[in-house]
């Protein structure tokens, strides 16, 4: 089985990011945000990136659609098209065309300046345990030779609608815009269920972008991996957090748990890129995985320096590790 690993990212001027379920509109309550004409606003700018779940191979498109928009204001939650002029309408998207930095525009919505904890996207899933539409609008597209095209309802656990959370703190100035790259893991945030159902378990990054960088690297000798059915992968660790056991499968088959961030490598040329990062410094650890579905870690790269608004370019040779 092919191994994939999808992030999604949201550029937004916030802070603590939520994410809720919701069908066809949800049972949020908000509360409009009580303005004058001296009212000192900011904008933020909201888009999507995304990085490849690991799911089977012939999947084609994790969709997703967003309904809905709130942020934590003074205390009080509060409908991004309750402001100003700001209209968001939803959007439906496929996780997988938003892949190593590519980001969807959303728009850019006026907020209140003023310090900032929460944010809340709605989401139209299913929940787990009730019977979705016939095809819903949170749902995993298959296409092979044998089945043809198919799709599987996305589901969110029972008792989830009270929201998922992403954490970080920042300030929008008056006048200003600031964007903030939140990370959708779903490498992460899908789990395969043990009777065959997928389950949405958000895991959430949040980044304002002038404070980020990013990571193009090639692995040098991906030549001598020459089975078609063979990936690599490479997963960024916050320097000396990785453990050796984190190669194994979690309760819900999650490998590399802690990781920060991960991508695969282009068999082809030996070329990745791990896209919105912190600056610091990183650990970057390559498996292999010879297309049984297990991984084996390949090699390590200790103390990778990510810097603000720059590129840090990584060679890698997994021929010379000593694992």
């Amino acid at each position: 089985m092919k191994i994939f690993h999808t992030l999604i990212g949201f550029a937004l001027s916030i802070t603590l990011m939520t994410f809720i379920s919701g069908c066809g509109g949800g049972s949020s309550s908000s509360t409009p945000i009580a303005t004058t004409p001296t009212t000192q606003t900011g904008t933020i700018a909201l888009s999507i990136t995304d990085a490849p779940p690991q799911l089977p191979e012939d999947v084609i498109a994790v969709n997703i659609r967003v309904i809905g928009i709130e942020f934590n204001y003074d205390g009080n939650w509060t409908d991004v098209n309750d402001f100003e002029d700001n209209a968001f309408d939803g959007i439906t998207l496929n996780l997988l065309d938003w892949q190593e930095g590519r980001a969807l525009h959303l728009g850019d919505f006026k907020v209140p300046a003023g310090h900032y904890t929460e944010i809340r996207f709605k989401l139209a899933a299913p929940v787990q345990g009730e019977n979705p539409k016939n095809n819903p609008d949170c749902n995993i597209t298959f296409e092979n030779e044998i089945d043809g095209l198919w799709s599987e309802p996305l589901f969110v656990p029972s008792g989830a609608q009270s929201g998922y959370k992403g954490k970080g703190e920042f300030d929008i100035e008056a006048n200003a815009k600031l964007a903030v790259t939140a990370d959708f893991d779903v490498y992460k945030s899908i789990v395969v269920k043990g009777n065959g159902t997928y389950s949405l378990k958000p895991v959430i990054r949040l980044l304002v972008d002038e404070l980020s960088g990013w990571i193009n690297g090639t692995v040098v000798d991906v030549e001598t991996y020459t089975d078609i059915e063979e990936d690599l992968f490479v997963y960024a660790y916050t320097a000396d957090t990785y453990l050796e056991d984190e190669v194994l499968e979690d309760n819900d088959g999650i490998r590399f748990i802690n990781a920060i961030s991960s991508t695969d490598v282009n068999m082809t040329d030996g070329n990745f890129t791990l896209a919105f990062l912190g600056t610091g410094t990183y650990d970057l650890i390559t498996a292999h995985d010879d297309g049984s579905g297990e991984l084996l870690v390949v090699d390590v790269e200790e103390d990778v320096e990510v810097i603000k608004a720059t590129e840090t370019l990584v060679d890698i040779n997994t021929s010379d590790n000593t694992l």
